[in-house]
Parts: structure tokens; sequence; C-alpha cells
């Protein structure tokens, strides 16, 4: 089961939750790249995971929500596994024909991951438990759940506000690193850097929004991280953003396709 079938979570709490949440989020993580400014250490790392995961648990507790409400039933890993799995075959293949073809950043030789398996099955665990399913508890579990419900439920409306809202957020959380743990400015750089984020935050929304699977979502996450190619890639600088706009495409298609070949409705949405 690629969907979880269940009802939009009841909150209690008004708008001043999640608005305190997310300074709450801002705040603790400028704070950790005050301290890690030369570079987090992986206990820093394991340290930050379970501060969203506790910053989400009361967040829940706080709206009356069980939190185990959100989780995705552990049966609906399997399928969450497939459907990324396909999705980076493909990716795969893709990137094999543009090797073979001569395209500029593609090569036949392979890949880190191909060459270090074990090394890169360690770091993608490691983004998985401590940055990919905390953040996405945190985002689309909670945040984007709850600014959903502020807009009136599922109303595709309600949805689009709702994930519209939390891919902005998603950006704009990553701006303590942007200028105090990586030291770069204002510029174009930072626009193209907030356009792809927030893209990308578009693209886990609507993966949630579609299926309300939160591993899923995690997995992709954790997945673009830290990509499996098999072949050598390297995307030149110019292209990172219109790569990643192809990228988020295909995700969201993807994720779209397997809800109907699994005889998923998709969007569970009332009429507006």
């Amino acid at each position: 089961m690629l969907r979880a079938e269940r009802d939009l979570p009841t909150f209690e709490g008004g708008s001043l939750i999640p608005v305190t949440t997310y300074l709450l989020l801002i705040t603790v993580l400028s704070g950790f790249a005050v301290l890690f400014s030369d570079g987090a250490s992986p206990i820093a790392g394991m340290g930050w995971g379970i501060f969203l995961v506790i910053l989400a648990i009361g967040a829940f507790t706080v709206e009356g929500v069980s939190p185990r409400s959100i989780l995705s039933p552990v049966r609906s890993l399997l399928s969450a596994l497939l459907v990324v799995t396909v999705f980076w075959v493909l990716y795969n293949l893709v990137a094999y024909g543009f090797a073979l073809g001569g395209v500029s950043g593609f090569e036949v030789s392979g890949s880190k991951v191909a060459a270090h398996p074990l090394m890169y099955l360690a770091a993608f665990v490691s983004s998985v438990l401590f940055t990919a399913i905390p953040e996405e508890l945190v985002f689309r579990g909670y945040l984007q759940s709850k600014f959903v419900s502020l807009a009136g439920g599922e109303t595709g409306k309600a949805v689009a506000v709702g994930v519209g809202i939390t891919a902005i957020l998603f950006a704009l959380f990553h701006l303590p690193r942007w200028f105090l743990m990586s030291g770069h400015g204002v510029g174009a750089a930072l626009a193209t850097r907030l356009l792809g984020l927030t893209l990308m935050g578009l693209a886990y929304g609507l993966v949630y929004a579609l299926t309300r699977n939160l591993w899923l979502v995690a997995l992709f996450h954790a997945t673009m991280n830290q990509p499996p190619f098999l072949v050598g890639v390297h995307i030149p600088d110019g292209l990172h953003l219109l790569v990643g706009v192809v990228e988020f495409a295909a995700i969201v298609t993807v994720v779209f396709v397997a809800t109907r070949l699994t005889g998923s409705d998709g969007l569970a949405l009332t009429s507006a």
C-alpha cells in the first residue's frame, strides 16, 4: 500500500503554534550553525536530528494529535522503497545513456557509490535517520498538515496553500546554513538556491499530499541528499537549477503514476 488511507489530523491549536514551532526551529538551527561553523560533527548531526523529532512530537502533543497517527504503516515502507528504487533505476539508465552519448557531465566510469557501496550505505542510513525523517516529520508531517487544516481542510485550494507555504518555509529554513555555516552572502547564487529549495519543497509536499506516506518522502529526501548514481555524474553549476526542475518533476510524475498503478485515488480532496 503506497498511500496511507487516513484523514487529515484534527488540530486543536491555532496558527500561533506552527509559527512558534518554526521560529524555535530557526533559532536553534542558527545556534547550531554558529557553534559548528567549521563543520558539524556526526554527534552534532545526530543531536540535530533528535531535536527535530522532539520538536515535532512537542508540536503534535500541544495540538492534541498523536504522533503515531502521522507515521505511515510499516507495510507502506516496502511500497515506498520500491517506488524510490524504480525512480533511481530509471535515473541511472538515463544517466548511462547520456554518458554513452557523450553528454557533458556524464561519464561511463563508475561512481564513488559503485566503488564504495558500504560507505554510501552508511552515509545514506545516517541521512535517513538524522536528516530526512526528522525534517519531513516537522515540515510535511506537522507544518504542511497544519497549514492545510488552517486553510480549510483537504480541498484542492487548501492543499495548494499548505504545500506552497511549507515549501517556502523549507527553503528559508536553509538560510542559517547559507550565511552562518557556508559564509555565503546575498546575490544571484542565493536567489537560485532559494528557488531550487522551494521547488524541492513543492515536490516533497506534492508527494506527501498524493500519498500521506512519510517514509516515501523521507526516502526521496535522503536519496536526493545522497544520490545513488552508479556512473560518474558532474552537473555543471549553471545547469543545477534546470536539472533540479527535471528531477523534481520526475519524482512527482513517478509517484503519481505509482498511485494510479496501485489503485490509489491519490489526493483525497473534498469539493472546494
